[in-house]
């Protein structure tokens, strides 16, 4: 089985790779033979849900990152915060919401990305707003009317924000360390890392939305991003 990869054209060269999980709802799980031998060990006692999730979100990831240039000869298992461990010279993350799995993949060339992807669904949750938003934004939030998209899309972009940033801090980042303003991304990293320059964007699909962010860094003597 092939998935088709999407070119980023605002990202470099990167490519996004959507894989809907209805594709794996088989006995014979498709996908399953795209992945590294290690990868169908560290795979294959998980539960059937969580199984489907993983082959996806990993038969992504591996069809994005063929796309941009690699071998594909290693397994993309997990590093200790649940990311993929990815090869050396590219950057990647991936995304599972309401039956779809996403990846993003890139050359790093001095840059790591993040993807994220949430679903409106049927009810509106705007009561995670105070947790999400720093004071700022929760007022600005409130003042445009209290729109559960809007919020939605914030906290989309601040997902893809603490992936695409986890690599060259190497620790959690809590929602209130970046500050969203339409498209623009400002940072108030508690631990003094950086400075970084980002550049995210957003694109609904129907009550899906999708948000993709590069992050890279503005000073000669910031620490390379590790693997």
């Amino acid at each position: 089985m092939t998935f088709e990869a999407q070119l980023l054209p605002a990202f470099d060269g990167g490519r996004l790779v959507r894989v809907p999980l209805a594709a794996l709802d088989q006995a014979r799980l498709p996908g399953w033979d795209l992945l590294h031998p290690e990868e169908r060990a560290w795979l294959k006692d998980r539960p059937a849900r969580r199984l489907r999730e993983l082959v996806a979100a990993r038969a992504a990831l591996r069809t994005a990152l063929l796309q941009v240039g690699w071998a594909g000869d290693r397994p993309l298992l997990a590093l200790p915060r649940g990311g993929p461990e990815l090869p050396d010279g590219f950057t990647g993350s991936i995304s599972h919401k309401a039956g779809q799995a996403l990846a993003v993949a890139a050359p790093r060339d001095g840059r790591t990305l993040g993807v994220d992807t949430e679903v409106l669904g049927d009810r509106d949750r705007s009561s995670i707003a105070q947790r999400v938003l720093r004071p700022e934004e929760l007022a600005r939030w409130r003042v445009g009317g209290e729109d559960w998209a809007q919020l939605l899309r914030v906290f989309s972009i601040k997902e893809a924000v603490y992936k695409a940033l986890h690599p060259w801090v190497r620790r959690y980042v809590g929602f209130d360390e970046a500050e969203v303003t339409g498209d623009v991304v400002r940072l108030h990293l508690e631990g003094g890392e950086g400075p970084f320059t980002l550049r995210s964007s957003t694109t609904w699909e129907g009550d899906r939305v999708i948000t993709v962010v590069e992050v890279r860094a503005t000073s000669p003597g910031a620490a390379a991003p590790t693997p």
